[in-house]
């Protein structure tokens, strides 16, 4: 019996144990996610295909001083963009001006487009290009 006791005791000792150990090591955190952004068309209602050929994804920051501009352009395939910071605005031919904004996040128009800063800050957006290789990230107009 005595036996049975110290094994018993010894148990509950190696639980209290090991359920301290726990308490005393918080679980880590899980991630927070926030979809930016899952989209079957663009800005201007495009269904969008990737190329075919052999996979490739460019990422760029791109940073456009106050009263700068992106010249009139294309893409064969959208890029996705989220605003950093700034303000964008955007004009097409293939609908009204857009003003995309810090923390908006769209698929670029199909459309010839061009962008520019407004603002007196600076616009910071992520652009990321969905491609293949050898495929031109855009065009502009000859």
């Amino acid at each position: 019996m005595a036996i049975l006791r110290t094994t018993l005791a010894t148990a509950a000792l190696i639980a209290l144990a090991g359920g301290a150990s726990a308490q005393d090591k918080p679980a880590a955190p899980g991630p927070i996610v926030k979809t930016l952004l899952q989209a079957t068309t663009t800005a201007d209602g495009k269904a969008f295909a990737y190329p075919d050929g052999k996979p490739l994804v460019t990422a760029r920051l791109v940073e456009l001083p106050p009263g700068g501009e992106i010249i009139r352009h294309r893409h064969a395939v959208s890029p996705f963009i989220y605003i950093l910071e700034g303000e964008l605005t955007i004009a097409s031919d293939s609908m009204p001006t857009q003003v995309y904004k810090a923390g908006d996040s769209y698929m670029e128009q199909a459309a010839w487009h061009s962008g520019r800063n407004l603002s007196d800050k600076p616009v910071r957006l992520l652009s990321v290009y969905p491609s293949a290789e050898g495929v031109a990230l855009s065009e502009r107009p000859q």
